[in-house]
C-alpha cells in the first residue's frame, strides 16, 4: 500500500493542473512551521520533561501517590504526542525517532515480549537513556512505558519491590525527552530541515519545490484522518463485535486509546485551520472550510467523550454505531477538503486519492 501511495503522490506533482491563480505555498509552509510544527514539538518537549521528572521522583520515593502522579504525566505526554503523531516527516524520522517514541502497531506482540524479557533478566542497559537508545525501538517509547505503568506487576512501582522496573521506566522517560528535544532542535530557525522546508531549491535533497512542501502537509492531513479512521478504529472494531480485536488499539492497557485518537484528529484540525490548508479550501469554495472544521471538531468531541476502555467499546452496539458514523464523517471531510486542497495547490490527479488503493 505504501509503495502505491508513494507512486500516487509522486504522480500528483507531475500531473498538469488547470490554469488558476497560484497558491501562496511559501505562506503555507511558514504558517505550518510557525503555528503548528514548532509549537507542537515544543509542547512535546515540555510534556516529556515533566514525565521524566515524575518518573525519577517515583523511583526516588516510591508510593501510591507518586505512581498516580506519574500516570497523570504519562497521560499528558500521550495527549501531546498524539497531536504531532500525524506529522510523519522531518527530524522526527531521523534516527528512527518516530518508532522509538511510538512503536505501534505491534500485532504480533514483539514489543511486549522484549519489554518482559528485559524485566525478567533485569537488563541494566535499559535503565539509562544513553544505552537504551541503541536497543530495539520496541522498548524505548510510550507503549513500553505504558506496560511498565499498567501491565502485570505494575503495582510494585509503588514500593521498593519495583526498583528495577522503575529504573527501566526512568530510562524510557529520559530517552523520550532527549528525542523530543532533538526533534524540536531540528526544526529551529536556521536548522537544515527548517531552511529546506521554508525555502526549497532544486539542488536540496529534502525538498526541491514549494509544491513538495505543500504535498507533505497534504499527506499529513489526509493520512492523519486515515490513521484514525482505518487503522485505529476499523481494524480494532472488525466487521462485528465477535470479530473485534480491541488489543490492536494503541494504549489499550491504560485506557488512553480514545484520547490518542482524539489527539490525532485535533492535530489534523490544527494543521488544517492554522497551517494554511483551510485558506486553500476557502479559496475554492468559501464556507466549506468551516464545514470541514465542524466535522473534525465533532470527531474530537465524540472520541474524547468515550470514557470506557476499548475492550468494552468494541463490543458495545451503541458505541460501535457511533464510531462507524464517525468514520463516515471523517471520510467525507477528508475527501472534500483533500480534493479542494489538491486543486488549489495544483496537486491534480485523475482519481480520488482518498478512496484507498
Amino acid at each position: 500500500m505504501r509503495a502505491v501511495s508513494a507512486l500516487l503522490f509522486g504522480a500528483l506533482l507531475l500531473s498538469p493542473a488547470p490554469a488558476r491563480a497560484e497558491a501562496d505555498q511559501a505562506a503555507i509552509a511558514e504558517a505550518a512551521l510557525t503555528k503548528v510544527i514548532r509549537p507542537g514539538y515544543a509542547e512535546l518537549t515540555k510534556a516529556t520533561a515533566a514525565l521524566d521528572k515524575d518518573v525519577r521522583s517515583l523511583c526516588g520515593q516510591p508510593s501510591a501517590a507518586a505512581l498516580e502522579k506519574t500516570k497523570e504525566s504519562f497521560a499528558e505526554a500521550v495527549a501531546v504526542w498524539s497531536r504531532v503523531e500525524i506529522l510523519r516527516f522531518g527530524p522526527i524520522l531521523q534516527d528512527r525517532r518516530y518508532e522509538r517514541i511510538f512503536y505501534w502497531p505491534d500485532p504480533k506482540g514483539i514489543g511486549l515480549r522484549q519489554v518482559q524479557s528485559a524485566l525478567r533478566i533485569q537488563d541494566q542497559s535499559v535503565t539509562q537513556a544513553e544505552t537504551l537508545r541503541d536497543k530495539s525501538v520496541a522498548v524505548q517509547g510510550l507503549p513500553a512505558l505504558e506496560y511498565l505503568l499498567y501491565g502485570e506487576d505494575a503495582e510494585t512501582l509503588a514500593s521498593a519491590d519495583g526498583a528495577f522496573r522503575c529504573s527501566f521506566a526512568a530510562g524510557i522517560a529520559a530517552n523520550m525527552q532527549n528525542i523530543a528535544q532533538d526533534t524540536a532542535e531540528g526544526w529551529r530557525e536556521g536548522a537544515a530541515y527548517a531552511k529546506a522546508f521554508l525555502g526549497p531549491v532544486p539542488a536540496d535533497p529534502l525538498y526541491h519545490t514549494p509544491k513538495e512542501v505543500t504535498l507533505e502537509l497534504f499527506k499529513a492531513f489526509t493520512g492523519g484522518i486515515e490513521l484514525v479512521r482505518d487503522q485505529k478504529i476499523a481494524k480494532t472494531l472488525g466487521a462485528s463485535p465477535e470479530e473485534a480485536r480491541p488489543r490492536l488499539a494503541p494504549l489499550w492497557r491504560s485506557g488512553l486509546s480514545f484520547r490518542n485518537m482524539a489527539g490525532n484528529i485535533a492535530g489534523v484540525r490544527t494543521l488544517f485551520a492554522e497551517g494554511g490548508l483551510a485558506a486553500l479550501v476557502a479559496g475554492e469554495s468559501p464556507g466549506v472550510e468551516q464545514s470541514v472544521e465542524f466535522d473534525l471538531d465533532r470527531a474530537v468531541e465524540v472520541l474524547g467523550g468515550i470514557d470506557v476502555p476499548m475492550q468494552e467499546a468494541a463490543t458495545n452496539a451503541e458505541l460501535r454505531g457511533k464510531l462507524e458514523a464517525l468514520r463516515v464523517a471523517l471520510k467525507s471531510a477528508s475527501q472534500t477538503a483533500g480534493d479542494m486542497i489538491a486543486r488549489a495547490a495544483g496537486l491534480s490527479f485523475g482519481f480520488n486519492a482518498m478512496d484507498g488503493d
